[in-house]
């Protein structure tokens, strides 16, 4: 839902965008989604381990160049699930960050080095860091852990090799549950609006030395 209301943000805002998925119908969906809304490519891929990230990036850059912007918003509703940690297994849990954090890890790894020129990479994140609580550890953790990995990967994005080259990274944390366009009003002001998530991701893409970050904030007017 995120990743739609992005990429229908950007082409609006008439960038070209190339749609990732490793799930072939998801691609064939987003293309007949925005067939008519601009320049938008799919790509079939995977962020799961190292050397399907390299494939990847050698792909993306081989059919579209060298991207000025990548935006990863990565996550599963299996992982994202309620669970409490004293009574889940471990082996649940390690699935949970292995999807909700180390797949940002190898994005990172692997497609930071392959933007272009100084070049800005947007993590999507959640706000549970913020607001804990029984049932939602593991998301909570993870979204810490996320947090903690963005701030890291600013740092070590500003000198990037060959020297002079620079990533501007940031995340985004959605404090609130995100509406479609067609979601009821809801009175106790939970919800942040699809549109909202992607412009700001635009405007943060076009002018990212205005959202020095690296960590920032998009909050529903109920955790305001």
């Amino acid at each position: 839902m995120v990743g739609n209301e992005i990429v229908r943000e950007l082409l609006a805002g008439g960038y070209r965008v190339v749609a990732v998925s490793r799930d072939a119908k998801k691609l064939a969906k987003i293309r007949a989604a925005y067939r008519d809304a601009g320049a938008i490519e799919t790509l079939q891929g995977d962020v799961s381990s190292d050397e399907l990230v390299q494939k990847l990036r050698s792909e993306l850059v081989t059919q579209f160049g060298a991207p000025h912007a990548v935006v990863a918003s990565l996550s599963s509703r299996e992982a994202d699930g309620p669970r409490r940690i004293l009574d889940a297994p471990t082996s649940t849990l390690r699935r949970a960050f292995d999807t909700n954090f180390f797949s940002h890890v190898i994005a990172a790894r692997g497609l930071i080095p392959a933007l272009e020129g100084s070049g800005v990479y947007v993590g999507i994140n959640g706000g549970l860091a913020d607001f804990p609580g029984a049932g939602m550890g593991p998301l909570s953790i993870t979204q810490s852990a996320l947090r903690t990995l963005y701030e890291v990967l600013a740092q070590e994005g500003a000198k990037l090799q060959p020297p002079g080259r620079q990533a501007y990274v940031r995340v985004l944390g959605l404090y609130g549950l995100v509406a479609t366009r067609r979601a009821a009003p809801d009175p106790q002001g939970r919800h942040i609006s699809g549109r909202a998530i992607g412009q700001l991701v635009k405007d943060i893409i076009r002018q990212p030395e205005r959202f020095p970050g690296p960590a920032l904030t998009l909050k529903a007017k109920a955790y305001s």
